[in-house]
């Protein structure tokens, strides 16, 4: 299969044109699809929070190969368009400058854009949330088949327009879904909230419908994100798990988080009016099956620096909501 096509592996960013090669720089392999005008036919890749590679596969590489293949061949060529005709490149950028001429790593690209919008007052809270997942909507793709639905969640914007299993994503946004890096990229480029054109064939049958986007659509754990580090909240509380029969004795089951805060104090502990000694028990109405540790990595793949989480807490047997601004 490789054969049937022109095989270029790019090993350097700085000296491509990121509107044509545009992608999760987050990432550190994408495969683009393109004829020979440089018009973008699919993508493969992406990833999610829990890992690099569940999301790709050997099938899967070769179906949308197949799939770019089976467009190449139509008469009428569907295309990713551009985010922009003009060509950008990372060393244009002002923020770029200073980075020398040695290897840029890709999240180095990303960390200049942002850097970039910053700068010229276009930056804002929502782009943090970058290539969201079409769970995000409700509904999952199949790894080997990338698009193909796997699930759709009820009572999700998908469910509410009849995405069923086994239907053939098409188009979202007007790009042409061959993958899910595909998908991302189609949701990336959707608004903050209104709607997106879904349009998805079910056997001979084609349809077309409007995805809601609600306010905060876009929100998703970003703490594996290497240009966003300086974003993720170190949340200063730690202590000892209590025991299942300390558990027990609270009328709480042995799996849920329950820890004792010990004596050290951060200030942004104190601030919330945390003591020690106070049993941590869960946020924001969330009392997940987690020890300590587990508690740290869920709020920080919950929450950013700036925000606000409600910390329940157990202090001589009276339960307290205590609200915790994460601070850097």
């Amino acid at each position: 299969m490789a054969d049937k096509f022109v095989r270029v592996r790019l090993t350097r960013i700085d000296n491509v044109d990121l509107n044509l090669f545009e992608f999760d720089y987050d990432l550190t392999f994408m495969v683009f699809f393109l004829n020979a005008e440089e018009k973008v036919y699919a993508r493969y890749g992406g990833r999610d929070s829990e890992s690099a590679e569940k999301r790709q596969s050997l099938a899967g590489l070769l179906y949308t190969m197949n799939s770019v293949l089976q467009m190449h061949g139509r008469e009428e060529k569907l295309f990713a368009a551009k985010a922009q005709d003009s060509p950008r490149f990372i060393r244009d950028l002002p923020a770029a400058r200073g980075l020398g001429r040695g290897c840029l790593h890709c999240h180095q690209v990303k960390e200049v854009i942002n850097e970039d919008l910053r700068k010229s007052g276009r930056w804002s809270r929502d782009l943090e949330y970058r290539f969201p997942l079409p769970e995000n909507l409700g509904f999952r793709l199949e790894v080997e088949r990338g698009n193909v639905v796997q699930e759709v969640k009820a009572q999700s914007p998908a469910a509410a327009v009849g995405l069923k299993p086994g239907d053939v994503v098409q188009r979202l946004g007007g790009v042409p879904v061959h993958s899910f890096a595909d998908a991302q990229l189609a949701l990336d480029r959707a608004p903050k909230t209104g709607a997106i054109d879904l349009v998805w064939r079910r056997g001979d049958r084609v349809q077309e419908e409007k995805l809601a986007l609600a306010e905060g659509w876009r929100k998703t754990d970003v703490s594996w994100r290497p240009s966003l580090r300086y974003l993720v909240p170190f949340v200063r509380l730690y202590g000892t798990d209590l025991t299942a029969e300390e558990k027990k004795a609270l009328g709480l089951t042995p799996a849920r988080l329950a820890f004792r805060q010990k004596d050290t104090m951060p200030k942004q502990a104190a601030d919330a009016g945390i003591r020690p000694g106070d049993i941590v028990l869960g946020f924001d109405e969330r009392y997940p099956e987690t020890d300590v540790d587990g508690f740290l990595r869920l709020v920080q793949r919950s929450y950013l620096i700036g925000d606000q989480a409600v910390i329940h807490v157990l202090r001589d047997g009276k339960r307290l909501n205590l609200t915790m601004t994460f601070i850097p």
